[in-house]
């Protein structure tokens, strides 16, 4: 029996993670289709599997930039075979790592009881869940952000330079930067944190931090083009709003804990614990809302569990207030059931086979590409002499072969760009041009999609009013919102 009381916490923690894992394996082997994004991790991964090496026919390839995602999906695809299935499962794999890490965290910064907190809540939010089953990087990096922090946190804490755990941080950096791009600033917020907190590490030991400072350094070069181009636009861009909507609008209860908690911190001078959360969600925020010209949740949500992380520390606290034992864990439950019933809808309790991306912010278009590239293909094979224009080109790629699109609808990125380096496909960038292959060309078909802000102009009214629409599709799972229809519309073709 006292054995089993000792275990009782890690026993916890092994059902939830058995638990977690259900939750986010369930329904996916109904391989729905791709949305735009994960098609570029197939592809890549499929190219893997024909060439050995994450280019595709054309030299294409992202040098660095997601390798360490394509490899694991293509050693998934080597196991599973080729399906989104398998492409998918890393993820679901650096899911129930986050559920086991976030304990590990929670109980080194806290105690036990946080850390279970904040295992259970990652367990079951929803926003945990289905980014745990997308073939991106995004969960990946979740995972080694969190295991970044906890090596930092345990580096820190030791009277001498524990090389043990400075390694674990060198090594979180780098497969967080091999995940993405993002991943580079773990080196960053690990100096400074180190350099707040233990400035006398790095006067003592300042050539392997110098080596971590070049490794750092050697990444951001290789990553250039996804990484200092942002930043060197400085000052254009300004998300803010948009990812404080997205939290109060959505996680305010999570919110408005994390500030009370944070706050806590600075208050009783906790600087170790207070300058991680606030080095990790501070610049993380300063980053995306300040330096990168899109605002997505999945940018943040990279450091979401820090904010479960807080919001757990502070539920336990309200219930230290109440001395007598027995007391205290009464109104810990009661504070936890108060919490999960402030989520209402942003928690789930019996697993579901879809999960939309579109749950709290409107991003991403959820279309049936397996349905639309059924129609695309047959029409093609049925008129070898057809062209095909898109204005997108991952999904293309993955479903008809990596020389079958023509042409690509789309404002240029440079001005003498002719083919986009990626398809091969000759770039469309005016209506004019437009007209003249539709003039010169006897059969063609174009896939349009609303979501595409670059479409040049005055080209979508001129398919719509000037061609043959054959149909268009608005949805992937059964239910869902109409957000982003897609239209399919010919020429020349019975």
């Amino acid at each position: 029996m006292k054995i089993l009381n000792k275990n009782k916490s890690f026993l916890i923690l092994i059902f939830l993670i058995l638990i977690g894992f259900f939750y986010r394996i369930y329904g996916l082997n109904f391989n729905y289709s791709f949305w735009n994004d994960e098609e570029n991790v197939a592809v890549f991964a499929r190219a893997i599997l024909q060439r050995g090496y994450p280019v595709l026919d054309n030299g294409y390839s992202t040098g660095l930039y997601k390798w360490l995602q394509y490899w694991l999906s293509a050693g998934s695809v080597k196991i599973f075979g080729l399906d989104e299935f398998a492409i998918r499962f890393p993820s679901v794999i650096f899911g129930i790592l986050t559920i086991f890490i976030i304990y590990l965290l929670g109980k080194d910064l806290f105690n036990k009881k946080v850390g279970l907190i904040s295992a259970f809540l990652l367990t079951f939010l929803k926003i945990e869940i289905l980014w745990s089953r997308q073939a991106r990087p995004y969960q990946g990096l979740q995972f080694f952000y969190l295991l970044g922090a906890f090596f930092l946190y345990k580096l820190v804490q030791s009277k001498k330079i524990n090389w043990k755990y400075f390694l674990g941080f060198l090594i979180s950096g780098i497969l967080a930067s091999l995940m993405h791009g993002l991943g580079i600033f773990l080196f960053l917020f690990g100096f400074i944190y180190i350099i707040y907190n233990r400035l006398e590490f790095v006067r003592k030991k300042w050539r392997w931090f110098l080596v971590t400072f070049l490794i750092f350094i050697s990444f951001t070069f290789f990553l250039r083009d996804r990484i200092l181009w942002p930043l060197e636009r400085f000052n254009e861009f300004n998300n803010f709003y948009y990812y404080r909507v997205f939290l109060t609008h959505n996680y305010l209860s999570i919110s408005f804990l994390t500030f009370l908690a944070i706050f806590w911190l600075g208050f009783k001078k906790v600087y170790k614990k207070f300058s991680l959360f606030l080095i990790f969600l501070g610049l993380q925020i300063l980053i995306i809302s300040f330096f990168l010209p899109q605002p997505f949740i999945r940018y943040f949500y990279i450091v979401f569990p820090f904010l479960i992380l807080l919001s757990s520390f502070f539920i336990y606290k309200l219930s230290t207030f109440f001395r007598n034992k027995p007391i205290s864990n009464l109104f810990l439950i009661l504070f936890i059931l108060l919490f999960i019933f402030s989520l209402k809808n942003k928690l789930v309790f019996s697993p579901q086979p879809t999960y939309s991306l579109n749950e709290d912010m409107q991003e991403i278009p959820e279309v049936d590409y397996k349905k639309i590239y059924s129609f695309i293909a047959k029409k093609l094979n049925e008129n070898q002499d057809a062209v095909f224009i898109s204005n997108w080109f991952d999904h293309p790629i993955w479903y008809l072969g990596e020389d079958k699109l023509n042409y690509w609808l789309r404002v240029k990125d440079y001005p003498d760009q002719i083919k986009d380096d990626f398809s091969g496909a000759i770039i469309i960038d005016n209506i004019v041009y437009l007209k003249e292959i539709i003039s010169n060309e006897k059969k063609g078909i174009i896939i349009l999609e609303s979501w595409e802000t670059k479409l040049p102009d005055g080209t979508a009214e001129y398919i719509r009013s000037n061609l043959k629409k054959e149909f268009e599709w608005d949805r992937l799972y059964p239910t869902q919102p109409r957000y982003w229809p897609v239209e399919i519309y010919s020429w020349g073709i019975d």
